[in-house]
């Protein structure tokens, strides 16, 4: 049973909207934690948009009461012409994947809902943004199940924040800096699914987004099971949308993001990746995870790290007994996955990326210890 109430939307708009052309077969999830101000700015760069979706799904995932209020005013007081606002609230924080799995189920009961919009709550669309996705999707065969795009950096719009989702030959993933390597699917911030492809995924797994990742390495999860499916990615090469970068779970070095990427990304492997490619590419996977326990390490997350790898233990039989499933679902795996394996150990330039993030992280520290 869904722990989510919708709430009445009655109160008098703010302004007066211009007739805009809907894309009736579209709706828009975001999810909003704590990030009322900015999920109301996201709201507002897509009613600033040359086309609007059908409807537009908010979840508000058991925010502080104040953070809920602020949100749920705004979008009482909007009105959008042949566009419906639906607020959803949580009794609890479902995280990303239920979260959005509970909006994908309410939105799927309109059966002329057959585009399902995704975009992160402090990331700001741009004019196009639903024109191009929906357009791109309506003109794509049904095996086409993704459609995503450009999403640069907020502060500097000159620079990448995600081009989508890799997987390298460490096995792991990453968002997409390059057009040089190989895309495996849209990010879940920014992407357009297409109903065929979410039910049938359902069909197969008995979900859309796998619940028990919370979040992060749920949208990996999701697109690598599309492809496995026999389904595509049309990829448009044009900034759509800005992101300002982890508003929920806090920036930079984060405890909860290591956590849960690690974590998650453990059981996805558990889960999908077929013994063929194990002993393939295993030695480099775990070469990744030694490089990620030596990094922690190094720098004093030793209680993290002995937290994240337990849990990820401890949650492998449930994944493990999944395996037989996708097994049997998926035919030529091995191609596939090698189809979409980057040749390069892991992104570029990562490693000037993380002594600049521990850089900050440790001048911070000192900082903190300074003023104390």
């Amino acid at each position: 049973m869904s722990s989510a109430a919708e709430m009445p939307v009655d109160s008098a708009p703010i302004f007066e909207a211009a007739p805009m052309a809907v894309a009736h077969a579209a709706a828009v999830l975001i999810i909003n934690f704590n990030t009322a101000q900015r999920t109301i700015r996201c709201i507002e760069s897509i009613r600033r948009g040359s086309m609007l979706p059908r409807r537009i799904w908010i979840l508000d995932n058991d925010s502080q009461q104040e953070d809920f209020e602020l949100l749920q005013t705004h979008v009482g007081a909007l009105t959008l012409d042949g566009v419906e606002l639906i607020l959803l609230r949580s009794e609890r924080n479902l995280g990303f994947a239920a979260g959005c799995n509970l909006m994908i189920d309410r939105a799927l009961e309109d059966v002329e809902c057959t585009q399902l919009l995704l975009l992160n709550s402090d990331a700001v669309a741009l004019p196009e943004w639903v024109r191009t996705m929906t357009t791109c999707a309506s003109r794509t065969p049904e095996s086409t199940g993704m459609v995503g795009a450009r999403m640069h950096k907020l502060a500097r719009p000159q620079e990448v924040d995600t081009l989508g989702i890799s997987l390298y030959r460490s096995l792991m993933p990453a968002d997409r800096h390059c057009l040089d390597d190989l895309l495996v699917g849209p990010s879940g911030g920014c992407c357009l699914l297409k109903r065929a492809m979410l039910e049938d995924i359902h069909r197969v797994a008995g979900y859309y987004f796998d619940a028990r990742y919370f979040c992060y390495c749920e949208d990996t999860d999701l697109v690598l099971r599309a492809v496995l499916g026999g389904y595509q990615t049309i990829y448009v090469n044009e900034v759509l949308a800005l992101h300002e970068g982890q508003a929920s779970s806090g920036g930079g070095v984060s405890s909860f993001i290591t956590y849960h990427g690690l974590r998650n990304s453990i059981w996805m492997h558990a889960k999908l990746l077929p013994a063929s490619i194990f002993w393939r590419f295993g030695l480099l996977l775990v070469l990744a995870h030694m490089l990620s326990i030596a990094r922690h390490g190094l720098f004093g997350r030793v209680g993290l790290l002995w937290r994240t790898y337990k849990d990820a233990l401890a949650g492998l039989p449930s994944f493990w007994r999944e395996r037989a499933r996708f097994q049997q679902a998926f035919r030529s795996q091995d191609a596939v996955w090698r189809s979409h394996i980057t040749p390069a150990f892991y992104r570029r330039r990562y490693l000037s990326h993380v002594l600049r993030m521990e850089g900050r992280k440790h001048k911070q520290s000192r900082r903190a210890a300074e003023i104390e």
